[in-house]
């Protein structure tokens, strides 16, 4: 359960990146590799906690956690933007925040209707 829960919240943060800036270039080795770091992430986290007998406790969360920040951070500052724009981490700090046009370019780019279950639902956390 546990590697689930880590494979599918590791997922929903390269998902997000993808919606809330939906600029990234399509540079075709960094979108099929990425995926499979992240699964290989997931695995040895998975491994590491059965060769430390994390069973349960807090310490299984912060490793879980750690294992989280570290690929926040990592798409953060890797995601390739097109038109020289630089990653949506350093756009952040730039003052630059995702509105609602933008996930909604970002959901069409993925394939997802903006204006479907899925897609209004996503829509509204984004500000207008």
């Amino acid at each position: 359960m546990a590697l689930i829960r880590t494979a599918l919240l590791a997922a929903l943060i390269y998902g997000a990146y993808l919606v809330a800036f939906p600029d990234w270039g399509r540079n075709t080795l960094y979108q099929g590799t990425v995926p499979f770091f992240i699964a290989g992430g997931v695995v040895g986290v998975a491994l590491l906690k059965k060769m430390l007998d994390i069973g349960e406790g807090g310490l299984k969360f912060v490793l879980e956690g750690a294992f989280l920040v570290a690929v926040a951070l990592f798409l953060g500052y890797t995601l390739p933007q097109k038109n020289g724009k630089p990653p949506p981490l350093t756009q952040w700090a730039q003052g630059v925040r995702p509105h609602r046009d933008d996930a909604r370019r970002g959901l069409e780019r993925l394939h997802v209707d903006p204006n479907g279950a899925v897609g209004l639902i996503v829509l509204h956390v984004f500000p207008n």
